[in-house]
């Protein structure tokens, strides 16, 4: 339950930082947050905004990917030859 869980998790945040919404919430946020320091260097430093939401909506698609996917292959993953790994003596 909480392998399912942590993946969507990571895939509801890979959304939210997803670079293809900036266009449309950083200038809501550099609004939000105008007269103060961080809305000023929201405003001066939007290159920077776009490298930091690219590379966290890599990072996030590779972890709820890994997590979804990949996780649940090697959980249900089952041994070659169960006997060999068996300490039992017959």
């Amino acid at each position: 339950m909480w392998l399912a869980a942590r993946g969507y998790l990571a895939g509801i945040g890979t959304f939210l930082v997803c670079p293809c919404h900036l266009p449309l919430t950083l200038p809501i946020i550099i609004a939000l947050a105008a007269g103060t320091a961080v809305g000023g260097w929201l405003a001066d430093n939007s290159l920077y905004i776009y490298a930091i939401s690219i590379v966290l909506f890599l990072i996030g698609l590779g972890v709820a990917a890994k997590w979804l996917f990949l996780d649940d292959a090697a959980a249900c993953a089952l041994p070659a030859n169960p006997k060999e790994e068996s300490h039992e003596t017959i």
